[in-house]
């Protein structure tokens, strides 16, 4: 079927839907995760690391496995860095079969049938494409007995886009039918962290060994957004259109300022039993919170048009006077948003050479770096290599969805170098949906 989509081609070059995509897509690109998780040996493992996290890994995970008796007595990471981005859409071989590959006209441009369009659209959720950002860095950390010191940089944004936008680009307007942006999601934070960390030995009855540990953070918010609302409605009428949208944006950048600073607390407990068994229950950010006190903006922004057509839109026309078009910019008060709580539980088994995992992740709110959708997780690692631990998991749930890992280490004296991969998706790198990877390199004394 023809679509008729004159008027919205023409529309697409002036009206505020740029800027609303446009501040979301910020929203995508700045920011980085709190409680980053991706060490490189727990990513490896599929992030099944909670019960296995030791030393200077421990506060990231669950600060008690510090006063557990296989804690090491000193360790420092040298550099550890973690970079990710996944959708849950649209897969690499997608991207080369209908981009890169796809069947091309005699002018060389790409073409797709009706056939392509109908598989692109179904691989969009029914509540929209989602695209995740997380990046984590951690500079000159380190543990020594039951004590820990972590310095990091720790970020992370997401973005969710209606799918009614891409059924409008892909299949153009229709006569009669209404499209529109509802509820979109995008929300994105910059934060700094540093953490005193301490795991306490406890003598009970029933285990062998049992911890309590707490994370003292030191928090400092160097940038946020988030897309409070942005509503898009146009209406495909026999002679013309209705159109109709606002969007509101919060945003605050103080990465250069001294303002922004906070608190938070994590805790945890861990039990092991025999040589064999460990258990480790974490809530990181019991309480806390940043506060946002520095060029705290609001950006409101709306257009209205009624009964438009492309006659309306002559050469000589102004369009400024047929579609009314306003952003302004407000400034606010300032505010402290309360850190997500996020509960972590693992088990670990070791037999010999095999190490197996499995944990259970769970935000208590929704945000830039948590869900409340559950996430498991198992994992495996083999040194029957002493010097090269080889490593692989599976996860499932959460932002991730399903995704698999693998990952490898090198172990000579006290230098450990560990790299770890997950893929959003099957093992299969044209099935994946996206890659995480990260890298640790430190020291360590057993």
């Amino acid at each position: 079927m023809k679509s008729r989509n004159l008027f919205i081609e023409r529309k697409i070059n002036i009206c505020p839907i740029r800027r609303i995509l446009g501040y979301m897509l910020v929203l995508f690109l700045v920011p980085v995760q709190l409680m980053g998780q991706n060490t490189a040996r727990g990513l490896g493992m599929g992030w099944a690391y909670t019960a296995a996290a030791r030393g200077v890994h421990a506060p990231e995970w669950n600060p008690a496995n510090l006063g557990l008796p296989d804690n090491p007595r000193f360790s420092m990471s040298i550099i550890s860095l973690g970079v990710g981005t996944w959708n849950n859409s649209f897969t690499k071989g997608m991207y080369d079969r209908f981009l890169v590959n796809g069947e091309k006209d005699q002018d060389g441009d790409i073409v797709w049938s009706q056939q392509d369009v109908e598989e692109i659209l179904n691989a969009i959720p029914d509540d929209g494409l989602g695209v995740d950002v997380t990046v984590s860095t951690r500079v000159f950390s380190f543990s020594a007995g039951r004590f820990a010191l972590s310095i990091g940089a720790l970020v992370g944004s997401t973005l969710r886009m209606d799918k009614s936008l891409f059924k409008l680009a892909l299949q153009g307007n229709q006569i009669g039918e209404t499209y529109g942006l509802k509820d979109p999601e995008g929300h994105g934070l910059c934060i700094g962290q540093a953490s005193l960390s301490w795991g306490q030995p406890i003598r009970v009855g029933f285990a062998d060994h049992f911890a309590l540990g707490f994370s003292l953070n030191l928090l400092y918010g160097g940038g946020y957004g988030k897309v409070n609302r942005a509503d898009l409605s146009l209406t495909t009428l026999d002679y013309g259109f209705d159109i109709d949208g606002e969007y509101e944006v919060i945003y605050s950048i103080q990465i250069d300022t001294l303002g922004g600073f906070g608190w938070g607390l994590d805790g945890g407990a861990a039990a092991q039993f025999g040589d064999k068994w460990t258990l480790s229950v974490g809530l990181a950010n019991v309480v806390g919170s940043i506060p946002w006190s520095h060029e705290v903006n609001k950006k409101i922004g709306y257009m209205r048009g009624d009964s438009l057509s492309v006659l309306d839109m002559s050469e000589d026309d102004d369009e400024d006077d047929i579609l009314q078009d306003s952003t302004y910019t407000v400034k606010m008060a300032s505010f402290s948003e309360k850190v997500p709580t996020l509960l972590r539980a693992g088990v670990a088994f070791q037999e010999g050479p095999v190490l197996l995992t499995a944990d259970y992740y769970q935000g208590l709110q929704n945000s830039a770096f948590a869900s409340t959708k559950p996430r498991v997780a198992v994992g495996t690692e083999w040194r029957g290599i002493g010097w090269l631990p080889l490593r692989m998991g599976i996860v499932m749930g959460g932002r991730i969805g399903f995704g698999t890992s693998f990952g490898f280490g090198f172990r000579l004296g006290g230098f450990s170098l560990d790299i770890g991969m997950m893929n959003r998706g099957f093992v299969s790198p044209k099935n994946s949906k996206g890659l995480v990877v990260a890298l640790d390199m430190g020291v360590g004394l057993p």
